[in-house]
């Protein structure tokens, strides 16, 4: 991967723009760029947004690929090949039958209740979120037994009496850990 530094240029009226950082990634496959570029457009976002998304979502996948011990490393070349036809969703499915785990990701804002945990079938990652907020009534055993981990999140808002510290070893990328009072 090659790239070009920050570059400026004359716009036709005389001002001058700026244009971002441009990255060359060779052995791309035409027909997976194309169909990539089609999505992208469907979704209504630019190229270089959807591949931030993807990009995010495989190594978020890749890490919980890790978390699941003995399965990763067989399962993580399924999980890449896979991948390369697939949409967000699907890669939601593919971590939940690699990591036995369900995927939450992609939220601004998520409250959740004991209810909500016990109601699962699988323990849970909640992923790229920018406020997560767990329940006066969730407990620590119920948060330690329904949530695989907490990565990429803002901000992350827990009962009083969940033992922070035990919770920070279940959290990564996390800003800020507040307690409720």
């Amino acid at each position: 991967m090659s790239s070009e530094g920050n570059q400026q240029g004359e716009a036709p009226e005389g001002k001058t723009q700026q244009r971002e950082k441009v990255y060359t990634i060779r052995g791309l496959d035409p027909d997976l760029y194309d169909r990539f570029t089609k999505v992208a457009r469907e979704v209504g976002v630019t190229v270089g947004d959807l591949m931030n998304m993807a990009m995010s979502n495989l190594l978020v996948t890749l890490e919980a690929s890790k978390d699941a011990a003995q399965k990763a490393s067989s399962k993580v070349s399924k999980i890449a090949e896979k991948l390369k036809a697939a949409q967000s969703a699907a890669i939601k499915t593919m971590v939940s039958v690699v990591g036995d785990f369900d995927l939450i990701s992609d939220i601004d804002e998520l409250t959740v209740s004991k209810n909500d945990l016990l109601a699962l079938d699988k323990p849970v990652v909640f992923s790229n979120i920018k406020r997560l907020v767990f329940s006066p009534d969730v407990d620590w055993d119920t948060i330690n037994s329904k949530v695989r981990s907490i990565k990429v999140v803002n901000e992350l808002v827990v009962p009083k009496g969940v033992p922070v510290l035990q919770l920070a070893k279940k959290c990564q990328l996390v800003k800020r850990i507040v307690v409720q009072e």
